[in-house]
C-alpha cells in the first residue's frame, strides 16, 4: 500500500523540530522546562523567570495578558539587546548583568518626554503625611502611590518618579484619571476601585509602545485549525531524477548542498529578515504536503538549542543544520524549506534534494 507524504511527517514531524540544531547567537536565556503558562486570550506564552515575576508583582491585575512572545530587543536606554517580553501594562526585560533579574523598561520616562516635552501641566506634589520627596528627580509621591509604589518593588521596579500628581485623560477609555509619571511604570488611581486591591492600576504602557514599534508587522496568526502557514512555490513536478536536475532558484538562502541522502545533513543560512525577530519555517514535501511550525519558534520546540531561533544583529539567520533520518527515504525528491520572519513578513526559501 502506498504511504502518503502526509502520513508519513505526521509522524517525522516531532523529530523534525528536535532536529534542527541552532548554533549560539549570543545572548540568549535558556528555561526550564514545565514552568509556563499559555494564555489563550492572547495565544501568548510566559515562561521561567518572567512567569514568576508576573505571578509574584500583581499578575492580570498589574501587568496585563501577554501581547507578544519573548523577543530579543536593543534597549533605547542604554542601547544592550535583552530578552524582552511585552505585556498589556508594563515590558518585563531579563538582565543577565544582574543576575538575569527582571527589571521593567523604562516605559515611562519614553512615553512622558514623548507627551510632555516641557512637563506636564497642573502638577501638584503629594504632601500627605509620611510622602516622600526625591532629590534625584525633584518629585514627591505621597499617598495611595507611594503604599503602591513601596509594596510593588519600589525603586527597582518602578523607578524613580519623574513628574507629580496631574490628571490625564486614558487613551483606552476616555476617562480621565489622577497619574504619576515614573520612570518605569505610570500610576493611575481607580476611584470605581477604592478599597480594593485594584485601587491604583499600570497604564497599559506595554500595549502602547508595541503597537507604536510594531503596529501592522506583528507575528501572523496561526491559520484556523492550527495547520502550518501556506505551502512556498512548488517545487517542479516529475520524479526524484527529474526535479532533482532540475531545482528552482533558492530565495535570500544558501545551503552548504542541494542533493542529500535520508541519514544526511544539511545546513541553512537566510537573510533580509528583521534584525532579533522571532521566525517560524516549514518544510514542502515532493508530495506538496506541508510540515512545520505556524508560530514562532520557542526554546521548548529544540532539544539542543543555546537559545530561541532569532536571526542575529544584522537580519541573518543561521547556519542552521536539519538531520534527516532513513524514514525520509520514504518520500524523495525536491523539498524546500521556508522561514519567516514574525515582524517583517520577510521569507527566505531553500530547496534541496533528497534521495533514497
Amino acid at each position: 500500500m502506498k504511504t502518503s507524504g502526509r502520513a508519513i511527517m505526521k509522524g517525522l514531524s516531532a523529530a523534525a523540530m528536535l532536529l534542527l540544531v541552532i548554533p549560539a547567537l549570543g545572548g540568549g536565556q535558556s528555561y526550564a522546562q514545565g514552568n509556563n503558562r499559555t494564555f489563550p486570550e492572547t495565544g501568548k506564552t510566559v515562561q521561567g523567570q518572567f512567569l514568576t515575576y508576573w505571578e509574584q508583582n500583581g499578575g492580570l491585575a498589574q501587568q496585563g495578558f501577554p501581547i507578544s512572545n519573548e523577543i530579543q530587543e536593543r534597549s533605547d536606554t542604554d542601547g544592550r539587546t535583552y530578552t524582552v517580553q511585552y505585556f498589556e501594562r508594563a515590558v518585563f526585560e531579563m538582565h543577565p548583568e544582574l543576575g538575569n533579574k527582571v527589571l521593567l523598561s523604562l516605559l515611562g520616562n519614553f512615553l512622558y518626554k514623548q507627551k510632555y516635552p516641557s512637563g506636564a501641566p497642573s502638577q501638584q506634589p503629594n504632601n500627605a503625611a509620611g510622602s516622600a520627596y526625591y532629590a534625584e528627580t525633584g518629585h514627591r509621591v505621597g499617598g495611595k502611590f507611594q503604599a503602591y509604589w513601596q509594596s510593588h518593588g519600589g525603586l527597582a521596579q518602578q523607578g524613580f518618579p519623574i513628574s507629580d500628581e496631574f490628571q490625564e485623560r486614558s487613551s483606552l477609555d476616555g476617562k480621565t484619571y489622577v497619574v504619576q509619571y515614573f520612570e518605569r511604570a505610570v500610576f493611575e488611581y481607580h476611584p470605581e476601585n477604592a478599597g480594593t486591591a485594584y485601587e491604583v492600576l499600570l497604564s497599559q504602557l506595554g500595549k502602547f509602545r508595541y503597537d507604536q514599534k510594531y503596529a501592522g508587522s506583528n507575528p501572523p496568526a496561526p491559520p484556523a485549525g492550527g495547520n502550518p502557514p501556506p505551502a512556498p512555490p512548488a517545487p517542479p513536478a516529475g520524479g526524484a531524477a527529474t526535479a532533482c536536475g532540475n531545482l528552482p532558484k533558492n530565495i535570500n538562502a544558501v545551503s552548504d548542498k542541494n542533493q542529500i541522502r535520508a541519514g544526511d545533513s544539511i545546513r541553512f543560512a537566510a537573510g533580509g529578515f528583521t534584525p532579533a525577530e522571532p521566525m517560524s519555517f516549514w518544510f514542502t514535501l515532493p508530495t506538496g504536503d506541508v510540515v512545520g511550525t505556524a508560530r514562532p519558534l520557542t526554546q521548548s520546540d529544540l532539544e539542543y538549542a543555546d537559545e530561541d531561533v532569532n536571526p542575529n544583529g544584522d537580519g541573518i539567520l543561521g547556519p542552521v543544520t536539519f538531520r534527516t533520518t532513513a524514514e525520509f527515504a520514504q518520500v524523495p525528491g525536491v523539498w524546500a524549506i521556508t522561514f519567516h520572519g514574525a515582524y517583517s513578513n520577510a521569507e527566505a526559501v531553500a530547496y534541496f534534494c533528497l534521495t533514497r
